[in-house]
This record gives structure tokens, sequence and C-alpha cells, in this order.
């Protein structure tokens, strides 16, 4: 059964496969957010239907292509009205209540490879592909005794996995190179985007990070990691420490500490854009002409509503460039504003007009 243009709903025992005839178009959303969240949501009226009463936790949803698991099912009778609000999620978070109950002790080299089938044999009806070469053999730590995703995510983290997206039962991984598409797209606000947003949160900066042996007999001083630049610019902060039980082979705690090391504030880009067609890990340039901000983004996050002709919100990525693209701006702007300031004072109209704000394309993206 084609699924693409339509929302069906299949029972548990892949028995009864129906489509939907009692859905609120107008409140189905879907959302995805790169190695975070996949899931659908809406609102169906009870129309006396099959359909309708299959709407059960542990159900399916299937759209575009993809298969859903009804987790929330919301009852309400209003007025002599009969709703349901369901949120179903991607079916690869069914692999949260799956266990790698084995554990494999002390340090041990895997592979990419071998880490995937120790974790993945408890799964036998899902797969995996990796894109992009990450062939480099990686020492885990009393890996096992976990979910599957905490699995992979452990993974993700020590072998560099940029993006894991999955399809129904195949599990998407990618480097970096493999999964950003350059698309040579650049979005205006008040031309391609009716809101932008730019929140940002200094609250995580982490620039200090000390190592410190815990042996009984400590085999070396404590240290610190740290970021000068970033103390210089935003004082000391502190990160949890890292701990050495072992020996005086410090080189992994280094490497662990400077994968903690947060230099600049968190930046976090949001839109609301009438475009359609906004692929996942698509990098466009975002220019926002009133604040002279032109910075290079990806998209990590998509809201959308297929069936009602709204906009689609997009989250894009929270970089170093990002913040300080955005930073080096306002810098500007505050120095313009201290410039007209200063002219004013000094009754210097003429010097105002060369203040003001040029707008035009980026021409290269």
């Amino acid at each position: 059964m084609n699924t693409n243009n339509k929302v069906i709903i299949r029972s548990r025992d892949q028995t009864t496969t129906l489509p939907l005839t009692a859905l609120d178009f107008s409140t189905f959303q879907t959302t995805w957010e790169k190695n975070s969240s996949y899931q659908v949501a809406f609102t169906a009226y009870d129309d006396s239907s099959l359909s309708f009463a299959l709407l059960q936790v542990e159900n399916s949803v299937l759209y575009d292509g993809q298969e859903y698991i009804i987790k929330q099912a919301t009852d309400t009778y209003s007025g002599g009205v009969h709703s349901i609000q369901i949120t179903a999620t991607h079916i690869f978070y069914q692999l949260n209540n799956r266990r790698q109950n084995d554990v494999r002790k002390g340090d041990v080299s895997y592979s990419l490879q071998d880490a995937l089938n120790f974790l993945m044999s408890v799964a036998p009806e899902y797969h995996y592909q990796v894109f992009g070469d990450i062939n480099t053999h990686k020492t885990l730590t009393d890996f096992g005794n976990c979910t599957v995703t905490d699995g992979l995510s452990t993974i993700s983290s020590n072998f560099g996995i940029y993006a894991i997206v999955p399809d129904n039962h195949t599990i998407n991984l990618f480097s970096e190179a493999n999964w950003v598409k350059k698309t040579g797209k650049a979005y205006y606000y008040r031309h391609d985007t009716s809101d932008v947003q730019l929140q940002y949160d200094s609250s995580n900066i982490v620039n200090r990070v000390q190592i410190v042996s815990t042996n009984d007999t400590p085999q070396f001083q404590p240290f610190y990691v740290t970021d000068d630049d970033s103390i210089k610019q935003w004082g000391i902060r502190d990160g949890e420490r890292v701990e050495n039980d072992q020996n005086n082979d410090t080189s992994g705690n280094v490497a662990t500490a400077k994968r903690m090391l947060v230099t600049q504030p968190d930046l976090a880009l949001t839109i609301t854009t009438q475009a359609k067609n906004i692929s996942k890990g698509e990098q466009w340039t975002l220019v926002i002409p009133e604040s002279g901000i032109t910075t290079k983004v990806q998209v990590v996050s998509i809201t959308d509503t297929p069936f009602f002709l709204g906009s689609t919100q997009v989250s894009l990525n929270n970089t170093r460039q990002n913040f300080l693209d955005a930073f080096n701006a306002r810098n500007r702007e505050i120095t313009e504003l201290r410039g007209k300031m200063s002219s004013t004072s000094n009754g210097g109209g003429e010097a105002n007009k060369a203040n003001m704000w040029v707008i035009g394309k980026v021409s290269e993206v």
C-alpha cells in the first residue's frame, strides 16, 4: 500500500491497515530533529470508523514512507464531541526498549563495524549503513549493559558519527562530510523568512577542565586543560573534572577534557519560512540585513504541517562560527550607534547619513 500521501493506521498484529478518515488535517504535524527526535502528532475526531478505533497505543501510523508507533493517545469528550490527540514516535525509537545486557569488560579496541555488530545483535530486525570513511579503531571501556540507543550514542561520540538518521528499520550513520548538503541557497529575513529568532545562552560555557589522578598513590599532579581565548573573553568557567584511576598516561583524559570544552555561548537559530522541499542536513546562508548578519547554517530540525498551507519552522545549527558572526554583527551595530550618538552630540548631521544600512544580495554562498 502506498502511504506517501496518506495517513495510514495499522494494528500492532499487522492484520488491519486502513486510511485514517477522521484526521483533522490542519493539526497533523511532523517533527524531526537531528540525533534527537522524529515523530508525528495530530488530532482525529470520532467518525465511528474502524481506523479511528485503531488509534491506540502501540499501533502504527504510516506516513511518507515511514512507520511511527503511537506512544501517547489522549481521549477527550467535550460538548458531545469525541476526539483523540495522538503522538507517535519513529519506529527507530523502539530501540529505547532493547538492551545489550552483555558487557565486554575493560578497555577493548573496536572497529566501528565490530562495535555496531555487538550492540545490534539484540535487535536483528534492524540494520545499519555507514556513509563516510569512519574506519578507525577506538577503545571503549566496559561497553555494554545499555539500551541500543544509548549504545549508539556512545559509539557516535567515540567514532565521530555526525548524524544518525533512521529509515524505518535501517539506521543510517553519516560522517559530517557525507551528511552536509551544500545547496548554495540563501535565505533573507523578510524575503524568504517571516520570522528569525536568535537565542543566546551563556550558561553552558566550559573553558577549563581539571585532570586528576585518583589512584591510591597519585600518579601525577592535577593539571588543567584550558581555552585561553575563551577565558580572556568570558572569564574562567570550570567543567566537571576528569579522573584517572589507573596510570600516568593522560592522553585519553586530555582528549576527553577537550571534548567537554564549550568555548562560546550557545546560539539557537530558528526561522519560519514559506519555503518548501527543505531537506535534512542542507547548508544555507542566512542573511539578516537589518543587523548585518550573514552566516553559514545547517538544517538540524524541521517542524511542518504538510496538509495545511502554513509556514515551516526550521532550526539551524549552533556552531562557534554562527555565534561569532552574530556577535561581531552586534558589535558593529554598537559601534555604529556610538558613532551616531557622538555625531549627534557634536552636531554632525552628515555623519549620521554615513551610518545608514546598505542592503544588498550575497553574490556568493
